[in-house]
């Protein structure tokens, strides 16, 4: 993807993101507003059932004092009508004088069936319908009724003497009470038992805020909504300004975003393209002019450097030069050291051998041994880096003969290389420090039975050589540390190292580089197995 690509992407992911933010901002303020009425009803409701269950709470104790009064326990007792209204005058204006203000009508019924008013203006009628109503009650309990086209809920209790008293509470007082609450005008109350309302549909409208809670003890329950026309034309305000801000915001960032274009991104893109098109192996040319002070300064900065840059190059190539020929003797002479490294001890113990032959008159033993070691080190001093397959086959073969003479027949080797590369070349001294480590280090304290094994395979574009022994191996610990060597980088490795894999991959990657390979794990049948692969048709020291 080209830079103009990605700065368009850019501006479309900027755009979405900001639209994105809004449409969240929009349905949070939304839920805000619709939380904060439905907030405010529930308030309003929560007040309104309080003073209303305060309300019923008065009417009850009073029906309780009046039960308990002993004038009204004496009239209720009285049997005379005279005397029985004689007793009621003195009593109402009592009663009408301590009743809490909601209360409508206070009504008595003796035990004989008199009833009188002690408070409100019921009719006769009134009284006898209410007198039939309670006769029928439950006494103590609640009771809703329709009297003289009103209607009421109240609370009726018996008197000891017989007879009872009833409290009641006229149903468009109550709704008064609940307006004093509605400062909006768009609160709705409705009670399903007692208190109504013109628009009690409303209140049953699912698409309504609505909160229903019974009135403390008593069995009313009442409904209060909000008409969710008002929610509505607040969620409708804010929707219209969101709507107009998100026009101005998008209009502010395509403004902003072609001025960033025309004075930056324009600019950017094509001081990229320059730099691009620069050759950075010899920047001869410079970079033009983008009309654009800022870039136009950091453009000759940049023309700076690259007239700077050139003048290094040509100074760091002649350095490099020199340095590399240094390099390139001193590995070489690393190199020599490393494959002409013969361990000293070798040719004392083969001297002695020759010896000791010849001492118990195997003139034979002493001539095949004395042949073997001449051939050996002068493979190991000859001036040719590199040596044919089957020469280092030769050579090998003469080095176990000299070894087995040494640990008395206890030794025995296998040779099994693919006869197509005899006449293929090879670094001189490759393997036989693989053999000499399996000697000395694999087969230590071992009695007989001491077996190597040495395989040359070809593999495509690979030459595959391993040197394998049944000796007593490495623990997985001493195996991870010598690999975690291996693994090193070639140039922390200075000096002639005593240890033979390490030189042998220091001559790996001086011939090879990154080509070769070598490689140690556990064997198939205990012991060690050393793996060296080197690429085909590779000249030591070049290419073929």
């Amino acid at each position: 993807m080209g830079v103009k690509s990605r700065l368009r992407l850019i501006s479309l992911v900027l755009f979405i993101s900001v639209f994105a933010v809004w449409a969240v901002f929009y349905v949070i303020i939304s839920s805000y507003i619709t939380d904060s009425a439905n907030h405010q009803i529930t308030l309003a409701a929560d007040q309104i059932i309080e003073r209303l269950g305060d309300e019923f709470t008065e009417a009850e104790r009073l029906s309780y004092r009046l039960k308990h009064d002993a004038g009204v326990q004496a009239l209720a007792r009285e049997k005379d009508r005279q005397g029985f209204f004689a007793r009621v005058n003195t009593l109402g204006a009592e009663v009408w004088a301590h009743s809490p203000g909601f209360v409508s009508s206070v009504v008595l019924f003796g035990a004989d069936g008199h009833s009188y008013r002690l408070a409100g203006s019921l009719g006769n009628n009134a009284c006898a319908v209410l007198r039939d109503a309670v006769s029928f009650l439950d006494l103590p309990g609640h009771l809703s009724i329709k009297l003289d086209g009103k209607k009421y809920i109240g609370y009726a209790d018996g008197l000891t003497a017989g007879g009872a008293v009833v409290v009641l509470i006229e149903g468009e007082k109550i709704l008064e009470g609940v307006r004093a609450y509605d400062q909006s005008g768009s609160l709705l109350v409705a009670e399903t038992v007692t208190v109504n309302t013109d628009r009690e549909d409303l209140i049953d409208n699912p698409a309504r805020s609505a909160l229903h809670s019974s009135l403390g003890v008593t069995p009313y329950e009442i409904s209060v909504a909000a008409d969710a026309a008002n929610m509505n034309a607040s969620v409708a305000s804010f929707s219209i300004v969101a709507a107009i801000t998100a026009v101005i915001v998008a209009a502010v960032l395509v403004l902003y975003m072609r001025v960033l274009d025309r004075s930056f991104f324009r600019p950017m893109v094509s001081v990229i393209g320059s730099i691009k098109e620069l050759q950075t192996e010899t920047p001869s040319n410079s970079l033009p002019p983008v009309h654009s002070a800022e870039f136009d300064d950091l453009i000759d900065k940049i023309n700076e450097m690259l007239r700077h840059i050139e003048t290094k190059n040509a100074e760091v190539l002649v350095a490099g030069l020199r340095a590399k020929n240094a390099e390139l003797g001193r590995q070489k002479a690393l190199v020599f050291s490393l494959q002409k490294q013969i361990n000293a001890h070798f040719i004392v113990n083969t001297m002695e051998a020759i010896r000791t032959a010849v001492g118990q008159g195997e003139l034979v033993e002493a001539d095949y041994l004395m042949s073997g070691l001449t051939r050996i080190v002068r493979y190991a001093h000859a001036k040719e880096e590199a040596i044919n397959i089957w020469d280092e086959s030769e050579i090998l073969k003469y080095y176990v003969n000299i070894m087995r003479n040494r640990y008395g027949g206890k030794l025995t080797a296998e040779f099994d290389f693919d006869e197509d590369l005899m006449d293929t070349d090879m670094p001189r001294m490759l393997l036989q420090p693989l053999i000499e480590n399996a000697i000395e280090h694999g087969f230590k304290g071992m009695a007989s039975g001491c077996v190597i094994v040495v395989r040359a395979d070809h593999l495509g574009d690979t030459i595959r050589f391993a040197v394998s022994d049944n000796g007593r191996g490495m623990s997985v610990q001493e195996l991870a540390e010598l690999k975690e060597r291996l693994r090193a980088d070639p140039g922390e490795l200075t000096g002639l190292s005593n240890i033979a894999l390490l030189n042998i991959r220091n001559r790996l990657y001086y011939y090879y580089g990154d080509s070769a390979r070598l490689d140690v794990d556990h064997g198939e049948s205990g012991g060690i197995i050393v793996t060296i692969e080197i690429p085909a048709g590779v000249e030591i020291g070049g290419e073929a």
